[in-house]
């Protein structure tokens, strides 16, 4: 008793024959049976397997709806050929390269974890971040880990500057270490920038490495500093002034400041108004003194800066710091109260003579 082709069974089952017993079962053995065979059909007549099916190869070119196993793919065809599921079949999951490359588990979906069970509900294995073979993209964006020395850190970026770990370790836009270190990052020559309601900018790092509180660009006459702000600033700790370090041990060529009284009383103090040159704010008033006056008086004082340095190109435009001014007051007050102590000794020497 075997499984035999319908053309034998045809031969046995014809007008004027009598099957016998053999024949019977051979006609059984070759049909399928629900229980036996574990298939069924549900209401709407599909066919429904409790077992696993094996596809094998055909050749024919078209036939709409079919499967086959061809080169080691499951192909569908579409009606006008013949494509890999996963590759543009309109099919789901497909082992790339025929390695294992994505898991199912329990609703969770692992990529490139191998024989272990993922454990997020989408988990992608990825390497130290060398370049796309090593990275995840959603559009544009980029996410993986780390090149090199930071391959324990979580990296996101944009994938245009992704191309190798170089670019990587340079350009990302976040990097966290697994112990919650945070590293923010423009690429060389960019503007790193803090926004708020998208286009306000809060705090920005200009493409000289400045720090600017209210803007992303250094600010017209600002030179070199690398602190700047763009408005008012305002302290609450009850000091004005800003420390620094002023211990006798990393101070050389120490001398006396000659300036004091005379030079005080040539400062002219003045009131103005801003006309919008150079970065300035058309229309503040505002009181203070004027970068060429003083700068004949307290040369320190005063710093030029390059046609550079603004938007109008005022070449040697006049920066004012006004923190020598006083010392100046100290040697005025000093000078003032030599002239007082002067004074009350004559007076006191008048009165004693016209006592006698």
């Amino acid at each position: 008793m075997s499984n035999q082709t319908r053309d034998f069974l045809k031969g046995r089952f014809k007008n004027g024959d009598r099957p016998d017993a053999n024949d019977f079962a051979d006609l059984i053995d070759s049909s399928l049976n629900k229980s036996t065979d574990g298939l069924d059909l549900d209401s709407d007549g599909t066919l429904m397997l409790s077992r696993g099916l094996r596809l094998g190869d055909s050749a024919v070119a078209n036939i709409p709806g079919g499967l086959r196993f061809n080169g080691g793919q499951v192909q569908v065809n579409n009606g006008a050929g013949w494509s890999n599921i996963g590759g543009g079949g309109g099919g789901g999951f497909a082992a790339v390269g025929g390695a294992g490359a994505i898991a199912y588990s329990t609703g969770r979906v692992g990529i490139n974890t191998g024989a272990a069970e993922p454990g997020a509900r989408l988990e992608v294995v990825l390497g130290a971040n060398t370049g796309p073979a090593e990275q995840v993209r959603f559009g544009n964006a980029m996410v993986g880990s780390g090149g090199a020395a930071f391959s324990s850190f979580a990296v996101f970026g944009h994938q245009a500057l992704g191309a190798n770990v170089t670019a990587v370790n340079a350009s990302f836009a976040l990097r966290q270490s697994n112990t919650g270190v945070v590293h923010l990052n423009a690429a060389t020559g960019q503007v790193l920038s803090l926004r708020q309601g998208g286009n306000s900018v809060r705090l920005g790092i200009t493409v000289n490495g400045n720090v600017v509180i209210g803007s992303e660009s250094e600010l017209a006459g600002s030179g070199t500093a690398v602190f700047q702000v763009a408005g008012g600033a305002f302290k609450n700790d009850g000091n004005g002034a800003w420390a620094f370090t002023s211990d006798a041990r990393v101070k050389e060529d120490v001398r006396d400041l000659d300036a004091g009284l005379a030079e005080l009383r040539r400062v002219r103090p003045v009131r103005y108004r801003y006309n919008g040159l150079a970065g300035t704010r058309a229309g503040l008033e505002g009181v203070g003194i004027l970068g060429q006056e003083i700068e004949q008086v307290l040369p320190e004082t005063v710093e030029k800066l390059a046609a550079d340095s603004n938007a109008d190109g005022m070449d040697g435009l006049r920066v004012f710091n006004p923190s020598a001014l006083t010392y100046v007051l100290i040697n005025a007050v000093k000078q003032l109260a030599d002239k007082v102590e002067t004074l009350e000794r004559a007076l006191d020497d008048a009165r004693a003579q016209a006592a006698r």
